[in-house]
């Protein structure tokens, strides 16, 4: 448990590099919406490196900036573990989504999802912080918002989704936020939390923000 919960994003990374691997070898035949959803995944794993590797310091981000915690940002109410689920649930979800194509319904939902990052990282976090960088935005404006661009228009040109199937996109959305999120977080929510989140981190937000501050 304790390699998963110290090194989960790295091993997301290995995942990314063996997607990349398969695709370009092996050039598999993949319908549209399934390499859609593959490509989704692939981002969401480089977009969870931005946040905790290059350049890191997300977890901080996410206790000052998401819940507005000043007394123990480096440990509540997120903390190494809660952390750690919040991101690898994310990873089943995608997985799913990849292997229902079909359900478009769900696949708009994760898109849908990871088109949510940008109200966190392209205004909340920067707004709150006053910065114009935070770990993450850059792949969220580089991946995730093209291709949820690309899958949506592609929805509607096919006419593959009618009024139910949007209201249930919209739901799916939600489900990933409550499931992926609020809950990890809340239910491990602990003040006295042995799983404090690394110093690495602290360090990396700190410098992090020092370097995107807003000049005045």
């Amino acid at each position: 448990m304790q390699l998963m919960r110290k090194h989960w994003y790295q091993l997301g990374g290995i995942a990314l590099l063996l997607l990349c691997g398969w695709l370009l070898l092996f050039r598999p035949q993949l319908g549209a919406l399934r390499l859609m959803t593959i490509l989704n995944l692939m981002a969401l794993f480089t977009h969870q490196l931005e946040e905790y590797q290059f350049p890191g310091g997300a977890p901080m981000v996410i206790n000052r900036v998401v819940y507005n915690e000043v007394k123990q940002p480096d440990r509540f109410p997120g903390n190494e573990l809660s952390i750690m689920i919040v991101n690898v649930s994310a990873w089943v979800i995608y997985v799913v989504a990849i292997a229902l194509p079909q359900v478009t319904w769900l696949g708009m939902g994760v898109m849908l999802f990871s088109l949510f990052q940008i109200l966190g990282h392209c205004l909340e976090m920067n707004l709150k912080l006053k910065t114009w960088y935070n770990p993450g935005m850059a792949t969220t404006l580089l991946l995730f918002l093209p291709l949820g661009w690309h899958y949506i228009a592609y929805v509607l040109a096919q006419h593959l989704l009618g009024p139910a199937g949007w209201l249930a996109a919209i739901f799916m959305l939600l489900a990933c936020i409550v499931l992926t999120i609020i809950l990890p977080v809340q239910g491990l929510k602990n003040r006295n939390t042995p799983y404090s989140i690394d110093s690495w981190q602290v360090r990396r937000f700190a410098q992090v923000t020092h370097w995107a501050r807003m000049k005045r």
